[in-house]
């Protein structure tokens, strides 16, 4: 590991900056040593070139008596630099569930992402030490290949990228660097506490490893860097595969059955990490393939862990968040005059009146909802879930039909027609969603009309 200073720091900082960022850097400043020395020798830096872009943010995490007075910290340490600092509150919520340490990195960087600006690099002071640490970590959680990797030197982030040009040092180098001059710093009494992971590693663990192999911290972030590029051309094989299999953002279960294992699970973990939702465990993820891939062609299998759930419906394989909140007995009365927001991830309605609507016609060209008669609809309607034995009579069809019915020859994907909203006038099914209207309350082509609107994120039809 090199010593520190601005003459080793110089090509770090140009290895880890991507081609085609702008100039500016944005320092997350936590006001502890390591990013009080990034954020002083980024102010050096910038006496040799006064065009450098630099600005400094700091997250009040809110967990100690003292965070504001931290915060007040860091704003007047970077204002003596003449560099800007601005702090982001926030509260972490989800410690019960995440623990401590995960929901406060959650939050932060979830501040970070709302803040940085297009093009921007947002820098953080993690260095070889830390990359040791998460090095061990990954090995205590049974991680592969991407976990042992541990931090990579830049990756996209936001609308810029996130880099950590001091990997190349460990903390003892950074740490002579700012006791040379005398910074000051703050001390959070939280990392003495060994009841944390991370800080069991780097107070009892650490030490007694680099005793015995004293260059351990560089020779771990050599072998994460070989698995950074191991993973690379994992990466490279498996989007092959995710090209072959995928249909939209859904995967094909012939497709995965087909390949070999290791493969298999590649992808599978892959296509999880496209759709954002949190990984599963080992077991997780071998009860995922085999119930995915061993249930008869007409099951509709799902497995559920945090923050996610993955259903099979026939040949393809969905994932989606999971509605925690969602009460099939719910209803609710609506002036449909204004907006009703629906529970969990199911959005909420609406009703596009063509007579006051400006632009009109653009609206109406993308929509798929039937027109439904202004005049026959009562001020109030009711929405409720579906509670079994519903029919309903389409316009231009003779006779009622079973909604069950309907529902199964639709491309509406099974665990998603129970949570469909239905629109009542009284006793009297006016709408099923924006998809079907009642032949009683759908317009002629001389009434005034208006269009039922079931706005979501959630894509509830079958991928084709």
């Amino acid at each position: 590991m090199s010593e520190f200073s601005i003459h080793t720091f110089l090509p770090a900082l140009a290895a880890v900056q991507p081609a085609g960022a702008s100039s500016g850097f944005c320092i997350a400043l936590s006001g502890g040593s390591d990013s009080m020395v990034l954020l002083h020798v980024m102010a050096e830096l910038r006496m040799h070139n006064p065009q450098l872009q630099i600005r400094a943010l700091h997250v009040d995490h809110q967990l100690h008596a003292n965070s504001a007075q931290w915060a007040a910290h860091c704003v007047q340490s970077a204002a003596d630099l003449q560099i800007d600092c601005q702090v982001l509150r926030v509260s972490v919520t989800e410690a019960d569930e995440l623990g401590v340490e995960a929901a406060a990195r959650s939050v932060r960087y979830a501040a970070f992402r709302s803040v940085l600006k297009s093009g921007e690099i947002l820098l953080t002071a993690h260095h070889a030490d830390d990359q040791l640490e998460t090095i061990l970590l990954a090995l205590m959680r049974g991680s592969g290949v991407d976990g042992l990797a541990a931090m990579p030197t830049c990756v996209p982030f936001a609308q810029g990228w996130h880099a950590r040009p001091l990997l190349g040092f460990t903390h003892e180098a950074l740490h002579d660097w700012a006791q040379d001059r005398q910074l000051t710093y703050i001390s959070d009494p939280s990392n003495d506490d060994t009841h944390f992971d991370r800080n069991f590693l780097r107070q009892e663990v650490v030490p007694l490893l680099k005793s015995r192999w004293p260059a351990i911290a560089r020779t771990a972030s050599r072998s994460a860097s070989h698995l950074a590029e191991a993973q690379t051309l994992l990466d490279d094989w498996t989007e092959t595969d995710y090209l072959l299999a995928s249909v939209d953002d859904a995967l094909s279960v012939d497709a995965l059955r087909e390949l070999p294992a290791p493969r298999r699970h590649a992808l599978l973990r892959f296509w999880l990490q496209r759709r954002d939702v949190l990984m599963p465990s080992t077991r997780v993820l071998h009860s995922l393939e085999h119930d995915m891939l061993q249930a008869a062609h007409d099951r509709v299998p799902c497995v559920q862990w945090q923050g996610a759930v993955v259903h099979r419906h026939r040949d393809l394989l969905y994932v989606e968040q999971p509605m925690e909140d969602w009460n099939p007995a719910a209803q609710w009365a609506w002036d449909w005059r204004q907006e009703l927001v629906l529970p969990s991830e199911l959005g909420c309605l609406s009703v596009f009146d063509v007579a006051t609507a400006k632009d009109a016609a653009a609206v109406l060209s993308g929509m798929q909802s039937y027109a439904i008669a202004r005049s026959r609809l009562p001020a109030q309607l009711q929405v409720r879930f579906r509670d079994g034995g519903e029919r309903i009579r389409l316009p231009k069809e003779k006779h009622h039909r079973a909604l069950k019915k309907l529902l199964q020859e639709s491309a509406v994907l099974p665990w998603w027609r129970d949570c469909l909203p239905l629109i009542y006038a009284e006793d009297k099914l006016v709408a099923v969603a924006d998809l079907w209207v009642s032949y009683e309350f759908a317009a002629k082509e001389d009434e005034p009309a208006v269009y039922l609107v079931w706005q979501r994120e959630q894509n509830i039809s079958a991928r084709a």
